[in-house]
């Protein structure tokens, strides 16, 4: 029997752009660079759900919903591009719930995948990110929403179940770093966004270049080592003007991978991180 087709809030929506190739997204070897893969992805993920969603977005009120980014997956093929082709980008979007250890609705999500190809189809990279609905409201159990709103017409809530990787999973953050800051840095105005905060990619540059320098002092050959993947955590975002040190743990050897977090000098000692970063590093032969 053929399945029927989802509606409401378990509908797919399925995107297909055809983006421009930028020469400050391409490395040495004309590949796209890591920290460049949302700049191909972000209109496949964001467009599809804008006219969707744009009656619970006001970012003048603050008492409305949003639906930041709270963990996203980017690869890079490290294959070489033609400057005068187009890159093709294919994704799928949906609503998901992840649940608590009770069972309970525990974030309503916009979850998407999304694939960059050339025009021969090699793939060149790809992305998962999800977003999940919430409130301005500093407290926390007020900030969650566990059914969507009316004025969407969607119905309560999805079908579709989905895991939502927490900073906590992503280290042991109680063992001793393997690398640190010795001093402190501050995020600034170029940083931003219209988010009002810190922006997404702003954290992976900063912690591609701290471990390049940690991996550095190591004794690895950073001549043939290249960011490959990333997987990033948002718990809660930073600001213009604040401060912040950075640590890594070691997460295997083969391949290299570390994860990277972000600690907010204003924070209690042995808060949280504010957003975790785990990176796979390659090597060119």
């Amino acid at each position: 029997m053929a399945e029927r087709p989802r509606t409401g809030a378990d509908r797919v929506l399925r995107s297909h752009y055809r983006e421009p190739v930028h020469f400050q997204d391409l490395t040495e070897r004309m590949t796209i660079r890591l920290s460049a893969i949302s700049n191909y992805s972000g209109r496949s993920h964001f467009a599809p759900w804008g006219r969707i969603l744009a009656s619970i977005h006001d970012h003048a009120n603050h008492g409305g919903i949003f639906t930041p980014l709270v963990y996203v997956e980017y690869e890079t093929a490290d294959v070489p591009c033609d400057t005068r082709e187009r890159i093709e980008v294919r994704g799928e979007s949906w609503l998901a719930r992840s649940l608590d250890e009770n069972g309970a609705i525990r974030h309503i999500a916009r979850e998407g995948r999304h694939t960059m190809r050339d025009d021969r189809g090699t793939v060149l990279g790809g992305a998962r990110m999800v977003n999940v609905f919430t409130r301005y409201d500093p407290d926390p159990a007020r900030r969650r929403v566990t059914e969507l709103p009316a004025e969407l017409g969607l119905g309560p809530c999805p079908s579709r179940l989905t895991e939502i990787p927490t900073v906590e999973s992503m280290a042991d953050f109680g063992r001793k770093p393997d690398f640190s800051d010795s001093e402190s840095h501050v995020w600034h105005y170029g940083q931003t966004d219209p988010n009002r905060h810190v922006n997404g990619t702003a954290y992976l540059r900063s912690m591609e270049e701290f471990l390049a320098d940690s991996l550095r002092r190591a004794g690895h050959d950073l001549k043939r080592l290249y960011f490959a993947r990333a997987r990033i955590v948002y718990r809660k975002p930073c600001f213009r003007g604040e401060t912040f040190r950075r640590a890594a743990w070691f997460r295997s050897e083969a391949p290299l991978m570390l994860t990277g977090a972000f600690f907010k000098e204003a924070d209690p000692a042995g808060a949280s991180p504010a957003t975790a970063v785990e990176l796979t590093l390659l090597q060119h032969s």
